[in-house]
């Protein structure tokens, strides 16, 4: 564990001052790796799905783990996309002069060590060592052991991109730790800056107890579509299914559907739609009442994160009776309104309080990619620090410069 943190601090020295060519020139050549090396990858992928198979993992986690080839298509785009995004090291924001002439502005620092523990999801070795490196921060990966062998050539990919650039291999590490170890590596807060973790809320949890470090937690996503009052009926089935179904086992993925009362008679068309694409439906008695087929919901289900082809759907009183409903029983994740109302748009952007919330849009929006930052390294449900899909910025702090022409406090050491 000495060793682990020890590598990534010294190499954290000489990335917070690398140049941005330099950063680039790794992430342009470990997107030429990606691609000479796909046919690799996809065998390593394909040992890591047979075995996760045999020991039974739940489908929802075997379909995190896949990395196909359109997967690694789109981690070379991303990482191309990050490497043409501003840097934003060393940006200085928020310039004012004070009354005295001093001028004052926030610089963009990076943090140091980030320890990113993850399940499934080879992808996110990609991201996060990109988005680690652009921001001038040294990362360890610890991905979770169904993912051993493709994580493996990943790091090793990593390294050699980073050495081709003149970089510190060590910048972004691939390790493979007991749970012990990682216990151990939660306990340096004097080395390591900052902790994300990824996956299901048994292992978020475990980090968050455990460590000394600042944890940015990427929690459950308990997701809702509200269809608000006159809703256009097309928007509000074309948003409903993308929301669950383009990807139903990601964190965004909508798990319920808040119907306004006015929108009762549409309650058939809609399940009609959502159970011709498979989709399960998990009702209040209304609902039970308007769609065959339709199950009782109890309790759970409005907590539910399903992370599967399943809806919980309840009619609710309006704008308010939605955002209370979110408010009791959502993560703080990702919540969309389908509305022609301009008043009820805005009072659901206002007063939900989650870390995106979007108008007439899909949840699936709630993306990196799609918001222009090339992807992110998670979508964060904390308030502090960072809110939301998490890019470059995300990954910075930042100091106070000033600059001054001479000006001293003390009237004794004034005109002298």
């Amino acid at each position: 564990m000495k060793d682990i943190s020890e590598k990534a601090n010294k190499a954290a020295q000489i990335v917070a001052n690398a140049s941005t060519s330099a950063k680039n020139a790794a992430l342009l050549k470990m997107a030429k790796l990606l691609e000479d090396s796909t046919e690799d990858l996809l065998k390593a992928n394909q040992k890591d799905l047979d075995a996760a198979r045999d020991k039974g993992l739940p489908q929802n986690l075997l379909d995190r783990l896949v990395f196909g080839e359109s997967k690694i298509k789109s981690r070379i785009n991303s990482l191309k996309k990050i490497a043409s995004l501003p840097d934003p090291v060393g940006q200085v924001k928020d310039l004012k002069k004070t009354d005295i002439g001093l001028v004052v502005g926030r610089m963009r620092v990076p943090m140091g060590v980030i320890l990113m523990i993850y399940e499934a999801r080879p992808h996110v070795t990609v991201n996060a060592g990109a988005f680690a490196l652009k921001s001038g921060n040294t990362i360890i990966c610890k991905g979770g052991s169904e993912a051993e062998n493709c994580n493996g050539l990943l790091g090793r990919l990593w390294a050699e991109a980073l050495d081709e650039a003149d970089l510190p291999p060590d910048s972004v590490q691939v390790v493979s730790l007991s749970h012990d170890e990682v216990d151990k590596l939660l306990q340096k807060p004097d080395e390591i800056a900052v902790v994300i973790p990824r996956g299901g809320k048994e292992l978020i949890r475990s980090v968050s107890e455990k460590s000394r470090i600042p944890v940015i937690k990427h929690f459950e996503g308990v997701c809702h579509v509200y269809i608000g009052e006159s809703a256009d009926k097309k928007k509000a089935i074309s948003i409903a299914l993308d929301s669950k179904l383009l990807m139903p086992e990601v964190c965004n993925a909508a798990e319920t559907v808040l119907v306004d009362k006015s929108m009762v008679d549409f309650l058939p068309e809609l399940g009609a739609v959502l159970k011709k694409h498979g989709v399960e439906i998990r009702g209040c008695p209304i609902v039970c009442e308007k769609v065959d087929g339709a199950k009782t919901a109890t309790e759970e289900d409005w907590h539910a994160e399903y992370l599967d082809k399943i809806y919980s759907i309840k009619v609710v009183d309006g704008v308010d009776e939605a955002i209370t409903h979110i408010s009791k029983y959502g993560s703080g994740h990702t919540e969309t309104i389908v509305t022609e109302h301009y008043s009820d748009a805005q009072k659901f952007l206002r007063e939900t309080d989650s870390s995106v919330v979007l108008v007439n849009a899909s949840t699936m929006y709630c993306d990196g990619e799609s918001l222009g930052m090339g992807a992110e390294i998670g979508i964060s449900t904390d308030k502090f620090h960072a809110r939301g899909p998490m890019g470059l910025e995300e990954l910075t702090t930042y100091k106070f410069v000033i600059w001054g022409d001479g000006q001293v406090m003390g009237d004794e050491f004034k005109n002298l």
